[in-house]
């Protein structure tokens, strides 16, 4: 099977990549060669920017035909539109890398399915959506057989460690040092984090399968956790003392510092919960086979051998955060506490 992977060094792809070499696929990627490169030999690399519309298509022209290509660099519909005039008719099965934030992030229906109407709040969310439609009509019209997938939170080696207010660089560092982390909300709120290894074995697994033409997966992890249980298991894994949780409102956050804590307002302040049932129905390989725990202790290794960890004192808000919080705290219960 002869593969190509636009993109193709992501944490996705380094997964995709794996899993497909393990079937003995004939692999390249195409990129403009400026990312780490962690998919090892017996991959071909086309050098190229994707954004530069003639360019990538007539390089694409120039590269013959494929059995299956995977974009996971599209996040646009004039993207979109190049892939579709560089790969119809040209490829035997067109693979989209989506996202959940189609769906938009009030869930109303846990999990979600794919069965869900999309009601994405996000530019991103939306960008997304509108590639997908161009594609699934291109599809319909029988231009090229598409799969969409869309992924929530992966992580792995060559990323980071998220937590519950976006990525910040300090946070493997603190739990670390025994110091407090801040959770929105009262840490109740829902998510899923897939390792990307395992992520890849639902796209390869969908490579070449008719069964999976013109359909659409979410490609998620199994587990579902807590905020507060996703840190105090993330600290366990990296034999950190467990952590002292401090709950901040979401609302005062965001009124602090908006830009800052982008994420937490777009994604992480909902529930993230949805099913990969109907992909393991027709990719019954694709399960959550790597505990949390191991991989966040591998993404922690990879980090510290790259300097992506930052130390606590690089960034002080989120202590004097919750120092403040606490302050005002204790000065509340004082204030409204019945008095004897």
């Amino acid at each position: 099977m002869k593969v190509l992977i636009v993109g193709g060094t992501g944490l996705i792809s380094s997964g995709i990549v794996k899993a497909l070499s393990a079937r003995g696929a004939d692999l390249t990627v195409f990129n403009r060669g400026r990312t780490d490169d962690r998919l090892g030999a017996g991959v071909r690399h086309l050098a190229g920017d994707r954004n530069d519309f003639p360019a990538f298509e007539a390089a694409i022209a120039a590269s013959g035909t494929w059995d299956v290509v995977i974009d996971m660099i599209c996040f646009r519909p004039d993207q979109a539109e190049s892939d579709l005039r560089a790969f119809a008719g040209r490829c035997g099965q067109f693979i989209f890398c989506s996202t959940v934030c189609t769906y938009g992030n009030t869930q109303t229906v846990v999990p979600t399915l794919e069965t869900t109407p999309p009601a994405p709040h996000s530019a991103y969310g939306r960008d997304k959506l509108a590639c997908e439609q161009l594609f699934l009509r291109a599809h319909a019209e029988k231009k090229m057989p598409v799969t969409i997938f869309r992924p929530s939170h992966t992580y792995g080696p060559g990323g980071n460690v998220i937590n519950n207010l976006g990525w910040e660089p300090t946070f493997v560092d603190r739990l670390r040092r025994g110091r407090p982390v801040i959770v929105s909300g009262d840490g109740h709120g829902l998510w899923q984090s897939a390792y990307s290894e395992d992520v890849g074995v639902g796209f390869a697994g969908a490579a070449g399968n008719p069964a999976c033409f013109g359909e659409v997966y979410n490609v998620v992890a199994d587990e579902v956790v807590t905020w507060d249980d996703y840190t105090r298991r993330t600290a366990a894994a990296i034999g950190a003392p467990p952590p002292r949780l401090v709950h901040l409102p979401t609302d005062l956050l965001l009124a602090i510092d908006r830009p800052r804590y982008a994420a937490l307002e777009e994604i992480f302040r909902f529930h993230g919960v949805y099913s990969s049932a109907k992909l393991k129905r027709v990719v019954p390989a694709y399960r959550t086979a790597t505990p949390f725990e191991e991989g966040v202790r591998r993404t922690v290794a990879w980090m510290d051998q790259h300097g992506k960890v930052a130390r606590v004192e690089d960034d002080a808000l989120e202590d004097r955060l919750i120092a403040a919080w606490e302050r005002f705290a204790g000065e509340a219960v004082k204030a409204f506490s019945p008095k004897p």
